[in-house]
């Protein structure tokens, strides 16, 4: 069974967006909150500084977006050609 990389590469940039979004939106909300995460986000992606503005939220989203839609593709890719070089 193969997967399909555009469906992947989408689902995988949703769920890493979405997890910055609900992280960061409840660091917004309640100041402190998944602090270490929201760093560990700002060490990985130039740009987002996890300071706790909305403008920066918005970024680290978007940026999460990118970055799973690209890893979620290379997984799917690399997952098809394994399957299919292993028949």
């Amino acid at each position: 069974m193969q997967l399909s990389v555009r469906s992947f590469a989408l689902t995988s940039g949703l769920f890493f967006a979405g997890t910055v979004a609900v992280v960061g939106g409840a660091g917004l909300v309640f100041p402190g909150y998944g602090q270490p995460v929201l760093d560990l986000f700002a060490s990985l992606y130039p740009g987002y500084a996890a300071d706790g503005t909305v403008a920066d939220w918005l970024v680290g989203i978007g940026l999460a977006l990118v970055d799973g839609i690209i890893g979620g593709s290379v997984f799917a890719w690399l997952y098809n050609r394994i399957v299919r070089n292993s028949r």
